[in-house]
């Protein structure tokens, strides 16, 4: 079946479906395939169910009624992405970064939205399924704001020529998926892949100002720059006021200064604030607007939160851990925290053979800050470091349970930060019952 046929069958379904469990009647089911999972199986249940095609590579299966057969199920699904953002024809905006993504991502759509009708990424769906997932769900809205995460070279190259971005911004470079990219420069090359796309394409680049490794990414890929800064080409700037925890920040932008209070917590957050409503005055956002916007956003997704009750307070930032954002995010808390500090720190996945001095490193750098108390917790950090008077290891987070169960502290003001695999949120209820 050609693509643009695929695609009318696609305009009369009930959307895509790649999981049987969530319900495949008047779907295209897309029998998707990886280390874990192959959608093949299913196939007769998807039909079974209702689903208006099944979209597979079993050859036997070539030829059947409801059936579409093809050697790559996900290339056709992203072809398919591409062929539908491109007859939708909205406004693409891509992010990637180290740090920051989805926080940016979330702030960039509510600013946007202030004037525009915006689909933004749901989640985390930024991979090789997920960019074309919410593609996919574009329906009538004029602006798309795409997240795109990645953790080997090339990934970045290939989700921009899926999305086919008018404008992108990377957040940051720092040491994130050291496993995938070997370093901090294959980092910034893997990243800057989006800057290429651009330049390719004509589209543009927003970055900030203040970033000098990326102004230079930029410059060596020839890409058609917008500045951040009181004199660049978007004149928009930000401090911050107070911290405690919440930022309290002065947005500049065209020489207006506006005072904001936001519900975001960390110093790392003013660069997400900045580059967002650089993008918001790209397209003709009011400023009132985009710090009214930058006002209301409420983090909820294990980023940043605070969670209080009766016996602690609770930052929360558990989504995902590399060692620059950890020492981000413990610099900050270890400015604006007061009163009894305790920082519980996870492991960092994904660092290859840098791991485990990445670990003894941050653990050394913790332990000479004045925090009450530090807890490590999984099974490098516990290789790696011993219990001492500054900080106290565990093997696991069910290890660590049952300490603070034994425990109970009170009286804290905690920072919870690890990697996702480390499922640290579990902890709060410890901490905070009430959460």
């Amino acid at each position: 079946m050609i693509l643009e046929a695929l695609h009318r069958e696609f305009i009369q379904s009930k959307g895509i479906c790649t999981d049987t469990r969530k319900g495949a009647a008047g779907t295209l089911f897309f029998a998707l395939k990886g280390e874990r999972f192959d959608g093949n199986r299913y196939v007769a249940d998807a039909l079974k169910a209702g689903c208006r095609l099944a979209i597979t590579e079993t050859e036997s299966l070539k030829g059947k009624t409801g059936i579409v057969y093809t050697p790559s199920p996900l290339k056709l699904l992203q072809d398919l992405a591409t062929f539908h953002r491109q007859s939708v024809s909205p406004e693409v905006i891509a992010i990637t970064g180290s740090n920051g993504k989805t926080t940016t991502k979330e702030l960039i759509s509510a600013i946007l939205s202030k004037k525009f009708s915006v689909l933004a990424t749901r989640g985390n769906l930024n991979n090789h399924i997920g960019v074309p997932l919410t593609l996919l769900s574009l329906k009538d809205e004029n602006m798309a704001v795409i997240e795109m995460g990645a953790n080997h070279p090339g990934e970045i190259r290939t989700l921009a020529g899926i999305a086919a971005p008018d404008v992108g911004l990377i957040t940051n470079v720092g040491k994130a998926h050291l496993e995938g990219f070997g370093s901090v420069d294959g980092v910034a090359n893997a990243k800057g892949e989006l800057f290429e796309y651009l330049a390719d394409a004509g589209g543009k680049a927003i970055v900030d100002g203040q970033d000098s490794l990326l102004l230079e990414k930029a410059s060596r890929t020839g890409v058609d720059t917008l500045v951040t800064g009181r004199k660049g080409d978007l004149p928009v700037d930000a401090k911050i006021t107070d911290q405690s925890p919440f930022l309290k920040v002065e947005l500049e932008i065209e020489g207006k200064k506006l005072l904001v209070n936001t519900h975001l917590v960390g110093a790392y957050n003013l660069q997400n604030i900045r580059l967002a409503a650089a993008t918001g005055y790209r397209y003709g956002v009011p400023a009132e607007e985009i710090a009214a916007a930058v006002a209301s956003y409420r983090p909820d997704n294990l980023r940043s939160q605070v969670v209080e009750g009766g016996k602690n307070r609770v930052i929360l930032d558990a989504y995902n851990a590399n060692p620059t954002s950890m020492r981000e995010a413990v610099q900050g808390f270890f400015t604006y925290a007061s009163g009894r500090t305790m920082v519980i720190l996870g492991d960092m996945a994904e660092l290859g053979d840098s791991g485990d001095e990445e670990h003894r490193e941050l653990a050394r750098w913790i332990g000479t800050l004045n925090f009450d108390r530090i807890l490590l917790v999984g099974p490098i950090f516990h290789r790696i470091d011993k219990p001492s008077r500054a900080l106290e290891v565990f093997r696991d987070r069910i290890e660590l349970e049952k300490y603070l169960v034994s425990e109970k502290p009170e009286g804290y003001n905690i920072l919870i930060k690890g990697s996702r695999v480390m499922e640290l949120e579990r902890l709060t209820k410890y901490l905070v019952p009430s959460a």
